[in-house]
């Protein structure tokens, strides 16, 4: 069994060496800069430097997700400009899939718009997974290093998970210090995914009606999801992904504005 795992043993090297050295390098050299101010080491140095490292990180892949914001506005742009001629279609060939598949396809073709360009906003997504993994490692490591003092304003430890701390013994529910970030983080999760919902159009189909409720689901399944998660593992990850989201948020406002999470008040009579 060994053996077979042996196989993924140069590519963990590579992303450790890649994801892992670089976070922990640079958080712990943030941390000791911001430590040796006694201002900022009563605010919470390893808080503040968790911040800087996560803006920093957002730095670098501002590009890719700027590219998904501006994928996923033109898809909806494309797709309420073809929504008179795919209402025709539907109704020409709705007792015909395979014809209606033909001719909307062929009427993406005709205005050169690819149904599936929007799949490449999701490498900025993707991307996160062996960030936020590196960071749980880091985070773990610096438990066993008694030079760091891993507060951060109410939060008394960084580097453990509230699960940890339970309110009370026995349920799992952490104290109120330790219940902020994850609830924090639960709510911008909510927030930013709202912000992409953008409402159906007047000729949206049952299977578009659908597929939107299916999504207002996982709108509330994720938050749920990031909580949890959040709960058990270290509380930084909790404040990393917080802060993520946070400049998410102001970033998709600047390309699409509310979207769904401030919904105008046309739109919101026409759902309903």
């Amino acid at each position: 069994m060994r053996s077979l795992l042996d196989v993924f043993l140069p590519l963990h090297t590579a992303w450790w060496a890649v994801f892992g050295q670089t976070l922990s390098l640079a958080l712990s050299s943030t941390y000791h800069l911001f430590a040796a101010n006694p201002m900022l080491a009563a605010v919470g140095a390893y808080g503040l430097a968790i911040i800087a490292v996560t803006l920093l990180v957002r730095l670098v892949l501002a590009p890719l997700f700027q590219l998904r914001l501006s994928l996923g506005r033109r898809s909806m742009e494309n797709q309420r400009r073809l929504a008179p001629e795919l209402t025709e279609i539907r109704k020409k060939y709705r007792n015909d899939p395979q014809k209606l598949q033909a001719a909307t396809m062929q009427l993406y073709r005709e205005n050169g718009i690819n149904p599936l360009g929007g799949l490449g906003g999701c490498l900025p997504a993707l991307l996160q997974f062996p960030i936020l993994t590196a960071l749980y490692w880091v985070f773990l490591g610096n438990t066993t290093n008694g030079t760091i003092v891993d507060h951060f304003l109410f939060v008394p430890h960084l580097n453990q998970s509230p699960i940890a701390h339970p309110f009370l013994p026995g349920l799992p529910i952490p104290t109120l210090v330790y219940l902020i970030i994850p609830l924090l983080a639960a709510v911008t999760t909510f927030a930013q995914s709202r912000m992409m919902q953008q409402a159906p159009g007047p000729s949206a189909t049952e299977q578009e009606k659908q597929q939107l409720q299916m999504t207002r689901t996982m709108q509330v399944m994720m938050p749920v999801m990031i909580a949890y998660f959040a709960f058990i593992t270290p509380a930084g990850l909790g404040l990393y992904w917080l802060i993520s989201n946070c400049v998410s948020i102001i970033q998709q406002y600047f390309v699409t504005g509310w979207g769904g999470l401030r919904p105008q008040k046309g739109t919101r009579r026409a759902t309903t």
